[in-house]
């Protein structure tokens, strides 16, 4: 990088209207450089206005950008740098970013235009010294293969553990360029959220990522959007596999993604049925399913103790009252008393995330009971489900079991679910004494011997 001015020797006698080409821009500069703490710490540098604000530098003729770097890199309040546009000049990009690379304080930082080489390798002189950064974003516009190279490289002199979130939005991104990211992403394992949403990545971009995944070997990711990135079954099923190393991942986003089918959803049961699945929101809008795919998704689900929200746009989704009766089976399965313990009790909602009026009421109202906690979900399921509840099962643990079942009735009970229990508490115990009569009059027999024995022995200590 080539000699520059002193900015440090000249800061002092500067004059900020004489360096900017507004007003405004120099309202900006004396933000940063004053350090106003009542600033909201959020600087867009923008080729033409947006909102107006006092965080927006529109960049015009006659403003010295080496200045704003020099200011930015002084910053010690500065949190998110926003850039929309770049200085093309060389000297201008080489004073902007040796001020840049200075700061400390930027947290977020977000490019939303292509860079070019030099650029992308100024910004990775940044990330390679800003310590405190947490989130990088690529949005809103066209990686082709040289520029997804050229973000690889950048990302690669990223070697700080403080970055926990990274973008590529919004962006079409060729196969060639996504494959070099994904490549770079290997050694940033510390990530927790990936955000690769409307980037048309497809089939190929899925096996990239699944790979990366899979060789992430301590995964800290907790959220993945794909939203809307012509991901078919096929792709779906490459992600699954490297998901399934990522034990701590909860959120995932899936929608807009119309090739994926009943197929593919399928593929996704090991993960769901994997004992260190940790996932609690899937999202999967504007997805022609269809009955297969809720089956599949049912079955799934059949064992999960983790899944909370399961959204998708119903009248969307192809689902026909055999698709809904495979969720209000999965919710509270009726066939036993065990079965409906064994149901579901975690989800606690199906269908539309704003709008519920398409779920049907049933399910709805499993949803609800769900809501309410697990414990007092199996309660309430069992007593709605089976009114008149069978105590032959239990019989071969005789009476060992009864005070469980008085206590059973008790939990119920303090759920305050009266209504429900009705006289089956009194009923249930009768039939259980009555199903093993013998036991009960036999035990009575015994306590009427102990009694007599011991005053037996009572009356012979007193003579």
């Amino acid at each position: 990088i080539t000699e520059y001015k002193d900015y440090d020797a000249l800061v002092q006698n500067i004059n900020l209207e004489d360096i900017t080409s507004s007003a405004k821009n120099a309202d900006v500069l004396r933000q940063l450089r004053n350090g106003d703490p009542d600033w909201n710490q959020e600087l867009y540098i923008l080729g033409s206005e947006i909102d107006g604000d006092i965080d927006e530098f529109v960049v015009g003729t006659g403003d010295d950008l080496g200045w704003l770097g020099y200011f930015i890199g002084r910053s010690e309040v500065l949190q998110a740098l926003h850039i929309y546009v770049f200085p093309e000049e060389k000297e201008q990009l080489v004073a902007f970013m040796r001020g840049i690379i200075q700061n400390q304080s930027i947290k977020e930082l977000s490019i939303h235009t292509d860079l070019g080489d030099q650029g992308f390798e100024s910004i990775g002189y940044f990330l390679r010294n800003d310590n405190a950064l947490t989130r990088l974003r690529f949005v809103d516009f066209h990686v082709d293969t040289e520029c997804g190279h050229n973000i690889a490289m950048a990302l690669e002199q990223c070697r700080h553990n403080s970055l926990s979130r990274f973008e590529l939005e919004n962006n079409n991104v060729s196969a060639e360029g996504f494959a070099e990211i994904a490549a770079t992403l290997r050694t940033q394992s510390q990530l927790e959220e990936l955000h690769l949403g409307h980037s048309n990545i497809g089939r190929d971009g899925c096996v990239g990522l699944g790979n990366l995944l899979r060789r992430w070997q301590s995964s800290n990711l907790k959220c993945l959007t794909l939203s809307n990135n012509n991901i078919d079954d096929l792709g779906l099923e490459a992600l699954v596999e490297g998901m399934s190393n990522c034990s701590n991942l909860e959120k995932l986003f899936l929608s807009d993604n119309r090739s994926i089918t009943a197929a593919g959803l399928r593929s996704m049961s090991p993960l769901l049925q994997s004992e260190s699945c940790s996932l609690q929101r899937i999202a999967l809008e504007n997805i022609n399913f269809g009955d297969d795919g809720a089956i599949s998704l049912a079955d799934g689900l059949r064992v999960n103790k983790s899944m909370r929200t399961l959204n998708f746009a119903p009248m969307q989704s192809g689902i026909s009252h055999v698709g809904w009766a495979a969720f209000s089976k999965l919710l509270c399965d009726t066939s036993s008393i065990n079965s409906t313990y064994l149901s579901n009790h975690t989800l606690v909602d199906i269908g539309g995330f704003y709008d519920d009026s398409d779920t049907p009421p049933d399910i709805e109202g499993y949803l609800e009971w769900n809501r309410d906690g697990r414990r007092h979900s199996v309660i309430r399921k069992i007593l709605e489900s089976h009114p008149d509840l069978d105590m032959e099962p239990f019989f071969h643990w005789k009476l060992k079991f009864l005070p469980v079942i008085i206590n059973w009735f008790g939990r119920a009970q303090e759920a305050g679910l009266e209504q429900s229990l009705g006289g089956r508490k009194l009923s249930s115990v009768y039939n259980f004494v009555r199903g093993m009569p013998m036991l009960v009059i036999g035990g009575q027999d015994k306590e009427k011997t102990r009694r007599r024995s011991r005053k037996r022995r009572l009356d012979g200590e007193t003579k």
